[in-house]
């Protein structure tokens, strides 16, 4: 048994949850087969040089039981994707999930525009080597 704190932006309040859960790792086996997933700008965000900011990109759909590596040769000339996010509670990789926006380091002065390619996710398919333990909630913080 593992506790651990699960911190998360509640989507309606935009407060910060937090709630202590029991889990634990697991294993799993990683197909050599893969895809890859476009991520895209859904808005305007000008930036200046060192600048770290949150892009809302299109909604992009991950797999139930997949895993997302960012493919670092594609980036947009301004900066790089640093993170995949999506508000809410954390969602099981056993589940579909999503992600509706990227954290962006610039490195240049500039405007990210609504529809720039952001970057590329590379997405591989997995199997659980055994049925993961589902986190249990103990207590709301």
């Amino acid at each position: 048994m593992v506790e651990i704190r699960i911190v998360y932006k509640d989507t309606e309040t935009g407060e910060l949850k937090s709630e202590i859960v029991d889990t634990e790792d697991y294993e799993y086996t990683i197909a050599t087969r893969g895809g890859w997933k476009m991520i895209i700008a859904d808005e305007e965000v000008e930036f200046e040089v060192g600048e770290t900011k949150p892009i809302k990109i299109r909604k992009t759909i991950l797999p139930r039981e997949s895993i997302v590596l960012m493919c670092p040769v594609s980036r947009h000339g301004l900066g790089y994707v640093a993170a995949l996010g999506r508000g809410g509670e954390p969602q099981p990789v056993e589940e579909e999930r999503e992600i509706d926006y990227v954290i962006f380091n610039a490195f240049e002065k500039g405007k990210v525009r609504n529809g720039d390619l952001l970057g590329v996710l590379n997405v591989f398919p997995i199997m659980m080597v055994r049925k993961a333990k589902r986190p249990t909630k103990i207590k709301e913080e």
